[in-house]
């Protein structure tokens, strides 16, 4: 048995294999069908940032007063809020990053914990701490998390948590990856 040819058929056609050769010494030519030929999905994705040192008190949302890049309509920001608003069922990557430090006049050791809110609920894996030993300490904190979205409108938000608490040069992006697989 021996691979003859190899031939690229049109898309939507179907595969198929034949004998060129005789019933002892088999030669088999191959038809594949080609992939149709498609777009890329559309990027959908919002940046936002903060960089002025603000105060946070435990249970409450970062805000973010600037949007970065925008580019199409699933996920929209108002500039000084903490709400992101996804209106597009689908998988999304949310990726964000920033300083926190203890806010005068706190006790010690102090833990000062972000993460994020999908509707009000948080999300597992999406958060990161740090426990504070002194009033002059600023920690970078970061986390990257996938979100499957099934319900919209849905509510993204970054709590902190944990005390009074100082933040600043904070940053987020939210990209549609796709649809959540059937």
């Amino acid at each position: 048995m021996r691979v003859g040819t190899v031939t690229t058929g049109e898309p939507g056609t179907e595969a198929a294999v034949v004998n060129s050769g005789t019933e002892n010494d088999a030669v088999f030519d191959f038809t594949i069908p080609s992939g149709q030929t498609g777009q890329p999905p559309e990027l959908e994705l919002l940046s936002a940032f903060s960089n002025p040192v603000q105060s946070g008190t435990s249970g409450t949302a970062l805000i973010f007063d600037r949007n970065g890049l925008v580019y199409g309509n699933a996920v929209s920001h108002s500039g000084n809020s903490s709400v992101f608003t996804v209106s597009e069922p689908g998988v999304y990557s949310v990726e964000f990053h920033g300083s926190v430090g203890p806010a005068a006049g706190v006790d010690f050791p102090l833990n000062v914990l972000t993460y994020l809110t999908v509707n009000g609920a948080s999300v597992s894996g999406a958060a990161a701490q740090h426990t504070f030993h002194t009033s002059t300490e600023m920690s970078n904190v970061a986390f990257s998390a996938p979100v499957a979205v099934s319900a919209v409108p849905a509510t993204l938000k970054v709590i902190g948590e944990g005390g009074n608490f100082l933040y600043g040069s904070i940053g987020i992006t939210i990209t549609r990856l796709g649809d959540i697989p059937a």
